[in-house]
C-alpha cells in the first residue's frame, strides 16, 4: 500500500474554499446566481439593455437572463428577432452554396430552407397607443362618404396631424387627393400636389400620420389590396424620414355593419412582419377586391404548414381610437370645399364665405382652414416667400402682412 502526503499548502486552500462555499446562500456553485455583494457589485457597473425587455447582468459565457421591469413598452416584444433569424440562415445558405456550389442541397441546406421561411404569426406590440381624430374633420369626411355618397362610391384620405413622445396619433386635418372610386373600391389617382400639401402641413406643424378610407359592407376587417396599400404608404415615409417616424402610420376605415346597418369608424396599423414581407417582394395583392386574404411570391408557414395565402387578419393590430377638437382648425363657423371632390368647386366666391363667416375674427383666424390654405398655396401664394409667413401667423395669431391680406381679399373678389 501506497502512502500520499498531501503538502499543507493544498490543505489550506481547500480550507478556505470549503469555507467560502458554506458562507453562500445558493445551494449550488454551478449556474448559481451571483451572491447580493457581487449582484450590487453589477448593478453599480450598470446593466446592458437590449431590445426584448431583457437586461444582461454579468459577462463571458453564462449571462443572467431577467425581465427589465423599467423597459419601454415597445421593448417588451422583439418583433424583428424572427426577421434577424431568417436573414440570418439566408446568409448561411448563400455561404454554403458559394463554398459547395448551387446545385448541392445537402441536408444543413435544405434545414436552413425551412428555417429561413416567414412564420406567420399576429404581433402583440402595439406601436401606436391611440389614434384620435379631429371631431370636425371626422364628421366632413364621414358625413361625404356616408350621407352623400351612402359608400356607393369609395374614398380614401390623407391623415395629417401630429404624434406625442407617448405614441398617440391625432389627426387634425383630412387630405383627398385625387381619385376615382366606384362601389366596389377605392382607387387612387397620381397627385401633383403630394409634395405642396406636405409643405403647408409642415410649416403648420403637421405630419402624416395615416390614411382612412370606405369600404363597402364585406367580411374581413382591410382586404389583402389594403394591407398592400398601407404598407407601401408606410415604406413612402419610411424612405423619407425613417423608422422612427413612419413606426406610427395608422389605417382607418369606415364602413357599414350589415348585420346591424351601423356605420363603423375603427382604426388599425400592420404588423412589422407584413412590412417585411411588403419591403422583399413577398407580400403581394390578391386578384380583385375586397378579399380577406393576401398572396405571397414563397412558400410561408401559416399555423406551421406551408401556404402562400395568408388571412390579413394576421398582419392587423386594432388601434383604440377616439376624437378631439384640433385647437388651431376646430370648432369653426364655416368650412372651404375639401379639394378633388366631384362637383365641390374651390374658387374666390368661397374664400369670400370662408371671411364673411370670420369676420368679427382676427384675420389670421379666419384663415385657419387647412383646405383654403393648400388652395391659396396652389392658386395665389409663392411657396418659398409668401406660404411660410403666412403659415407662421396662422399658427401664432398675429396679423399677416398687409400684402398678403390684399392679394387674399382680391382673390375672395374674384367672380365664381
Amino acid at each position: 500500500m501506497y502512502e500520499f502526503q498531501v503538502p499543507a499548502t493544498v490543505l489550506l486552500l481547500l480550507v478556505v474554499c470549503l469555507q467560502a462555499a458554506a458562507a453562500s446562500p445558493t445551494s449550488s456553485a454551478w449556474g448559481a446566481a451571483p451572491s447580493a455583494p457581487r449582484a450590487l457589485h453589477l448593478a453599480e457597473r450598470g446593466t446592458m439593455r437590449l431590445r426584448g425587455g431583457v437586461m444582461w447582468v454579468g459577462g463571458g459565457k453564462q449571462f443572467n437572463r431577467t425581465v427589465d421591469p423599467d423597459a419601454h413598452p415597445e421593448a417588451a416584444e422583439d418583433t424583428f428577432a424572427p426577421l434577424r433569424e431568417r436573414l440570418d440562415c439566408e446568409r448561411r445558405i448563400k455561404a454554403l452554396q458559394r463554398k459547395q456550389g448551387n446545385k448541392m442541397r445537402t441536408n444543413e441546406i435544405i434545414s436552413l430552407e425551412e428555417d429561413s421561411k416567414y412564420m406567420i404569426r399576429a404581433q402583440h406590440l402595439l406601436r401606436t397607443k391611440s389614434l384620435s381624430v379631429d371631431l370636425t374633420a371626422a364628421q366632413n369626411f364621414q358625413k361625404y362618404v356616408v350621407g352623400e355618397l351612402s359608400l356607393q362610391q369609395q374614398r380614401v384620405g390623407i391623415m395629417y396631424g401630429r404624434v406625442d413622445a407617448e405614441g398617440n396619433a391625432y389627426c387634425d386635418v383630412i387630405y383627398e387627393p385625387p381619385q376615382n372610386g366606384d362601389a366596389e373600391c377605392y382607387h387612387l389617382l397620381e397627385d401633383p400636389d403630394a409634395a405642396l400639401v406636405d409643405r403647408v402641413a409642415g410649416l403648420l406643424g403637421m405630419r402624416r400620420v395615416g390614411w382612412v378610407f370606405t369600404a363597402r359592407g364585406r367580411k374581413c376587417i382591410l382586404s389583402g389590396g389594403d394591407v398592400k396599400l398601407a404598407c407601401e404608404m408606410q415604406e413612402q415615409a419610411e424612405s423619407a424620414h425613417g423608422f422612427d417616424f413612419a413606426k406610427a402610420w395608422v389605417s382607418a376605415v369606415i364602413t357599414r355593419n350589415d348585420t346591424t346597418g351601423s356605420v363603423v369608424f375603427e382604426a388599425y396599423q400592420v404588423s412589422d412582419l407584413a412590412q417585411d414581407m411588403h419591403k422583399k417582394g413577398v407580400l403581394k395583392a390578391p386578384a380583385g377586391a375586397n378579399k380577406g386574404y393576401a398572396r405571397t411570391t414563397e412558400n410561408v408557414l401559416v399555423e406551421r404548414k406551408d401556404a402562400q395565402k395568408v388571412d390579413s387578419d394576421f398582419f392587423l393590430n386594432t388601434v383604440p381610437i377616439k376624437t378631439h377638437t384640433s385647437p388651431l382648425f376646430g370648432g369653426r363657423e364655416g368650412e372651404f370645399p375639401v379639394e378633388n371632390r366631384p362637383g365641390a368647386a374651390q374658387n374666390g366666391f368661397e374664400v369670400k364665405h370662408i371671411l364673411k363667416c370670420h369676420e368679427e375674427m382676427p384675420f389670421s383666424h379666419a384663415l385657419r382652414d387647412f383646405h383654403l390654405l393648400v388652395f391659396l398655396a396652389k392658386n395665389t401664394l409663392d411657396p418659398v416667400h409668401d406660404l411660410p409667413s403666412l403659415c407662421k401667423a396662422v399658427v401664432s395669431g398675429e396679423e399677416p402682412s398687409a400684402g398678403h391680406r390684399s392679394i387674399i381679399e382680391t382673390l375672395s373678389q374674384q367672380p365664381a
